[in-house]
C-alpha cells in the first residue's frame, strides 16, 4: 500500500522535522513517560539528548527531576531552549557540539536520541563514531535509547519515489516536498523547496540512514555497547513489521573497567551541566 501524497508529507513531518506544529506537548509527555520506563530513569539521573533541536523532550526531562545535558550541532534551536530552562529554573543545559566527539567521559547515566535524528550523517562511519562516542560519555552499566523508523514498515508501506507535495502555509508560505526512499543505500531523502510570499525560492536537503534492527545491533557492538531490547513504540508495544518505529536500547557493558579516578574528576559536569 502507497502512502497518498498529502499523508506522506504529513508523516515527514511528524517524523523528522522538529515543529510544535506537528508535535503536541501531550505527545511530548508520552513520549519521556516512555523513554523514563524503558531506560528506568531514577531521580537527578545525568542524561545527554543528542541531536536535541529546539530541546523540548530535553526540558521536559528535566521537568522530572532529571539533570540533562541538550547537544545539538546548530545554535539557532538552541536559543529558545536554553531562555526556556531559564525562565522554568530547570537544570537543563545545551551546547552546540559534533556528536561524534563528545567530549564527557563517564559521565551519564543514560543517553537518547529521539525523533529520527540517529542517522543524519553522510556515512555510516559517522554514525558508528557517534555510537563510540556515546559509549564514551555513558558510566559503566549507562544506557542508550535510539527511537527510529521501522525499515521493515517503510519498505512494506512506503514506494520508492512518490510523494511531491506542494503546502502553503498561513504567512503565505509555499512547501514542496520531494521525498525518496533508496531501496540499495537505505538512505530516505527529502528535497525541499520553500517559496516565501515575494517569490524567493530557497532549496533545502535533509538525508537520513533507516537501518534495520539486525544493522543497528551490529552498529552498538562495533562500539563496544550491548544490544538489550527493542520495542515498536514508546507505549510498550512490541517491534514487529507493522511497527513504524523501531526503539533500540543499548547498554554499557558494567564488566568494563571505570574511568581512573583523576581521569573522572577533571571530566565531571557540575550540577548545573558544565564541564569543570
Amino acid at each position: 500500500m502507497a502512502v497518498a501524497h498529502r499523508e506522506g508529507a504529513l508523516w515527514w513531518r511528524l517524523h523528522f522535522e522538529d515543529n510544535p506544529l506537528c508535535r503536541t506537548d501531550a505527545q511530548i509527555s508520552a513520549r519521556i513517560d516512555g523513554v523514563e520506563r524503558y531506560l528506568g530513569l531514577e531521580h537527578r539521573s545525568r542524561v545527554i539528548d543528542l541531536g536535541c533541536g529546539s530541546g523540548r523532550p530535553t526540558l521536559e526531562l528535566s521537568r522530572r527531576g532529571h539533570r540533562v545535558l541538550g547537544m545539538d550541532p546548530v545554535e539557532e534551536p538552541l536559543t529558545s531552549a536554553r531562555a526556556a530552562a531559564r525562565e522554568e529554573k530547570l537544570n537543563a543545559h545545551f551546547v552546540v557540539s559534533d556528536i561524534r566527539q563528545i567530549s564527557y567521559r563517564g559521565e551519564f547515566d543514560a543517553a537518547v536520541s529521539l525523533f529520527s535524528s540517529f542517522g543524519r550523517f553522510p556515512l555510516e562511519r559517522d554514525d558508528v563514531r557517534t555510537l563510540e562516542s556515546v559509549h564514551k560519555s555513558l558510566k559503566t552499566g549507562g544506557k542508550l535509547l535510539l527511537d527510529l523508523v521501522n525499515r521493515e514498515w517503510l519498505v512494506r508501506h512506503v514506494e520508492p519515489e512518490i510523494w511531491d507535495q506542494a503546502e502553503e502555509s498561513a504567512d503565505g508560505v509555499t512547501i514542496q516536498d520531494q521525498i525518496s526512499f533508496d531501496l540499495e543505500s537505505g538512505r530516505l531523502d527529502n528535497l525541499r523547496s520553500t517559496l516565501d510570499k515575494d517569490g524567493n525560492r530557497t532549496p533545502s536537503f535533509m538525508s537520513v540512514r533507516v537501518y534495520t534492527l539486525t544493522e543497528i545491533k551490529k552498529l552498538v557492538a562495533a562500539a563496544g555497547l550491548v544490544f538489550r531490547r527493542a520495542w515498536g513504540a514508546f507505549d510498550g508495544s512490541a517491534y514487529g513489521l507493522d511497527s513504524y518505529r523501531m526503539i533500540v536500547m543499548a547498554e554499557k557493558p558494567v564488566t568494563e573497567t571505570a574511568p581512573r579516578k583523576e581521569e573522572a574528576a577533571s571530566m565531571t559536569i557540575r550540577i548545573k551541566g558544565r564541564r569543570r
